[in-house]
């Protein structure tokens, strides 16, 4: 597996921008940001997971095109924005609801990912060890958030917390215990620094928490001033209100958990496919 390259991180970061802005535009002025969300994207999540790890066993040919990123999470959100758009219009018309209908259309080509991916793993032990050590650490942090910060015990705060957690636990058991290597350049360098992998706990945990700072405060902020009003953004003219700028930030921080909790979970199977 090769390290990322300075490019890459600005055509990924590039692309999520875009992503974002089509969120906003097309999904989040219809579509509030709640636990049924979260519930409809979560296949479409574990599918690019899924299928990143496949390409890792070469059971699906490796392109950045659809099979590794940028090209597998392009094609997951694809999947589901069209999924919840057409869900959201049969809602309308009294059909079904919409995260019910977004939800079924993930089942299948999940159902068949996860078979193919059932076979290659031979060591399911080996599964438990960073969600235990990441579910441990979280709670740690559950209980003594009233003297670091009284918010992380809000559900969305404790789910980022996880994500980064699981990352960075997975990162540590692959490296230090089964040989793997990291391919982004700042943890690389880290790594490579300390000596040991475990630097990423520590480390995650403290960048995860200022994370969640900032944008609960830039949120207050926001809502304290907030107004109403329309504005163009490439030619595109959308009216800005209270449901979009709660779902900007809400949107905002399922992103920093899926940035966690996406590759925590492929590392997590990794040393499980050896």
């Amino acid at each position: 597996m090769g390290v990322y390259q300075p490019i890459d991180y600005v055509i990924y970061i590039g692309i999520l921008f875009v992503l974002l802005f089509l969120a906003l535009r097309f999904l989040f002025t219809k579509i509030k940001i709640d636990k049924y969300f979260v519930f409809t994207i979560s296949p479409y999540m574990i599918m690019a997971i899924a299928i990143r790890v496949l390409a890792d066993v070469e059971f699906f040919p490796r392109s950045k095109l659809w099979s590794i990123t940028p090209g597998v999470y392009i094609i997951a959100f694809t999947l589901a924005f069209f999924s919840i758009i057409i869900g959201h219009e049969l809602e309308k018309r009294n059909i079904i609801s919409y995260w019910k209908f977004a939800f079924a259309i993930a089942c299948f080509p999940l159902i068949y990912l996860l078979y193919n991916l059932g076979h290659y793993i031979n060591y399911p032990l080996r599964l438990a060890v960073p969600p235990l050590m990441a579910i441990a650490i979280t709670g740690l942090v559950y209980f003594l958030s009233p003297f670091i910060y009284k918010p992380l015990k809000e559900f969305e705060n404790t789910a980022m917390i996880f994500g980064h957690l699981l990352d960075g636990c997975a990162t540590f058991y692959a490296i230090n215990y089964f040989g793997f290597g990291e391919e982004h350049l700042l943890p690389l360098f880290l790594i490579n620094s300390s000596g040991n992998a475990i630097i990423m706990i520590p480390l995650k945990l403290a960048l995860i928490i200022v994370v969640v700072y900032l944008l609960d405060n830039l949120h207050k902020e926001e809502k304290a001033t907030f107004k109403e009003k329309d504005i163009s953004i490439l030619g595109f003219k959308f009216k800005v209100s209270s449901l979009l700028m709660e779902n900007f930030y809400l949107a905002l921080k399922v992103i920093v958990f899926i940035m966690g909790f996406g590759p925590g979970v492929r590392d997590t199977l990794l040393p499980a496919l050896l």
